[in-house]
């Protein structure tokens, strides 16, 4: 029993017993995770049950309600962020839609591939009011650059907000599902539905879990190996 108190031995415990917290942390962490994703899709699916209103009218948190608004396409504030369609690259078309307040959202309002234009050039919006209907997600606010960049990896209406003269709505942008009048550039497509997927957490926690077995049960034995050799 000595042999396993040396200094070499006792380091080797508390290796093990760190593995073990460790991996048990994880597996606990890719659980959290899980439960974080299935309350998004629950709520995104309770939302879509619930009957289209203008968004205006949604009352208290609008996020993932699916909602119409009437306004003006403001094309100069415009930005394009990466975004992957149907397994081809390209760009979300995001404008800021004026409304009768005096407020905007911003909406993403379609997609266009790359093309021999890379970033594309100015896409079409119709001019005058335009009625959009679709779903509210929520953004995901960056750094405020000094200028407003033409391409973004997000939807940021803080950073849309911050160039314009008119305040823009910024926990949340709209997912255009339909619009009234219809797209007017030939490359533009509706973009695609949002779906939120449960991913491998649980696959992941399960292997973290296991690793941890693997040494609450081996590290005793190679103790008791070690005993009797």
């Amino acid at each position: 029993m000595k042999r396993l108190l040396t200094a070499r031995w006792i380091a080797g415990h508390l290796l093990a017993l760190a593995g073990v917290v460790g991996f048990v942390f994880l597996g606990l962490w890719q659980l959290d995770r899980h439960e974080q994703k299935r309350e998004i899709r629950d709520a995104v699916e309770a939302a879509a049950d619930l009957p289209v209103v203008a968004l205006s009218d949604a009352e208290g948190d609008p996020t993932y309600r699916v909602v119409w608004a009437v306004g003006e396409y403001d094309t100069a504030a415009e930005v394009l962020v990466l975004r992957s369609q149907a397994g081809t690259a390209g760009y979300a078309v995001v404008t800021p839609l004026r409304l009768p307040d005096g407020s905007a959202v911003l909406v993403n309002r379609g997609w266009v591939p790359l093309g021999d234009q890379d970033p594309p050039g100015p896409v079409a919006a119709p001019e005058g009011e335009v009625r959009v209907t679709g779903q509210m997600w929520p953004s995901v606010p960056g750094a405020i650059p000094a200028e407003l960049p033409p391409v973004m990896k997000r939807i940021d209406p803080v950073t849309v907000a911050a160039f314009t003269t008119y305040p823009i709505r910024e926990d949340s942008y709209l997912l255009a599902f339909d619009q009234i009048p219809p797209p007017e550039s030939e490359g533009l497509v509706l973009p695609d539905r949002l779906e939120v997927s449960l991913g491998p957490h649980l696959g992941y926690a399960g292997q973290w879990f296991l690793f941890a077995l693997v040494v609450l049960v081996g590290y005793p034995l190679l103790l008791r190996k070690t005993l009797r050799s």
